[in-house]
């Protein structure tokens, strides 16, 4: 939070031509230091180099980043881990929406929401770099993923091995829907 400092300055104004004086003080705040959230947003909350905070940070990925809240996941990718994390992005999720004919924000809200979430999570740090086609993954939710040229269950993998402190995250364009 920012520290504000006040002070007073008198002012002296000419009133009228007989010279009489008048006298006013004016404000002046100034902030001694500023802490910023996320997003700049002062006071906002601040997020860490795990893989919920990276995340929850980027303006590109806030609808998994809600999902994983929503799904109570939170506490689990800010633990020491370590996880691979395909990560959606925003645009995968509204496409998903689109397709089932709800709303963003219905989506979110939907049964299967927390499996699908934990179809994303794997136990373990996976580099793409390290992984033969063929490969295969098993979810926090019990389900196997496949790696095979550059892409997860045919889903192509845009950026890999994002290394945070704990996890390696993969950045996908497409919800993982098994």
């Amino acid at each position: 939070m920012a520290a504000l400092a006040m002070t007073t300055t008198p002012l002296v104004a000419r009133v009228n031509k007989a010279s009489t004086r008048s006298t006013r003080r004016n404000l002046v705040v100034r902030a001694e230091k500023v802490s910023h959230g996320k997003g700049g947003e002062e006071g906002g909350r601040t997020f860490n180099n795990d893989a919920f905070g990276m995340v929850a940070k980027n303006a590109n990925y806030t609808l998994f980043a809600s999902a994983i809240s929503r799904c109570g996941l939170e506490e689990c990718l800010t633990s020491p881990g370590p996880f691979t994390v395909f990560c959606p992005n925003d645009d995968a999720f509204a496409e998903l929406a689109r397709k089932l004919g709800v709303s963003k924000m219905d989506l979110l809200s939907n049964d299967r929401i927390p499996q699908i979430v934990r179809s994303h999570i794997v136990q373990g740090p996976n580099r793409l770099a390290n992984m033969a086609d063929g490969t295969q993954l098993t979810t926090i939710a019990g389900n196997t993923l496949t790696i095979s040229n550059g892409a997860v269950n045919g889903i192509k993998i845009k950026k890999a091995d994002i290394k945070v402190d704990n996890a390696i995250m993969m950045a996908i364009g497409e919800v993982i829907v098994i």
